[in-house]
C-alpha cells in the first residue's frame, strides 16, 4: 500500500551504486515522481553536472547541488536520487536526514569498479584515473565518504539488489 512507505525517500552511496537505476525503478513502483539530483543541478545551471564541473570545478557544482537539494526536499512524495559526493558536502547529510528517509546503497568496490569502467570518461572525478589504480582510488575515496553514507537510516548491500528487495527494506519488512 502506498503510505506503508516513507513520502520522501532519498538513495545516496558511491558512484555506481545504482541510485540512478534503482530510484527511476523505485518511484515507477511507488507511482511516484523521481528526481536524479545530478540532473536537477543540470536543468539549474543549463549544462549537465560534468561540463559544470569541468567548467566552474567541484566547488561551484557543489554549491548548486546544494541548492537543487533544499528546492527537491520542498516538495512531497517522491523518490531522489543524490549525487555520490553529495551527504559529504554542506550539512547535505543532515538536511537529507531530516527531511526524507535515506537509503545508503552500499556496494563493494569491485562491484563499483566493475560498474564504473565503461562509463569513465563520463564521470569528471575518475576520468583521469588509469584503470588499474580504479579499484584503489575508489577505496579510498569510500573510506572519506563512509561517515556520511552511515548516517542513513537503512543500509542495504547492493551489489546484487532487485527493486522489490528495496522496497521491502522501507517498510521494514
Amino acid at each position: 500500500m502506498e503510505n506503508e512507505y516513507p513520502e520522501k525517500i532519498a538513495l545516496i552511496g558511491y558512484m555506481g551504486a545504482g541510485k540512478t537505476h534503482m530510484g527511476r525503478a523505485l518511484a515507477a513502483h511507488l507511482k511516484r515522481p523521481f528526481f536524479d539530483l545530478d540532473g536537477v543541478v543540470g536543468q539549474m545551471c543549463g549544462c549537465n553536472q560534468s561540463d559544470l564541473m569541468r567548467r566552474k570545478g567541484e566547488m561551484a557544482f557543489r554549491e548548486a547541488e546544494n541548492k537543487a537539494l533544499q528546492m527537491v526536499l520542498s516538495k512531497d512524495n517522491f523518490v531522489l536520487a543524490c549525487g555520490g559526493g553529495t551527504p559529504a558536502y554542506y550539512d547535505n547529510i543532515d538536511l537529507l536526514t531530516s527531511e526524507a528517509k535515506v537509503v545508503y546503497l552500499d556496494c563493494k568496490i569491485p562491484t563499483l569498479a566493475k560498474r564504473l569502467l565503461p562509463e569513465k570518461t563520463q564521470r569528471p572525478l575518475i576520468e583521469k584515473i588509469e584503470d588499474e589504480e580504479l579499484e584503489e582510488f575508489i577505496a579510498k575515496h569510500l573510506f572519506e565518504r563512509r561517515p556520511y553514507y552511515e548516517k542513513a537510516h537503512i543500509r542495504v548491500a547492493a551489489d546484487e539488489l532487485t527493486i522489490e528487495e528495496l522496497a521491502s527494506h522501507l517498510t521494514g519488512e
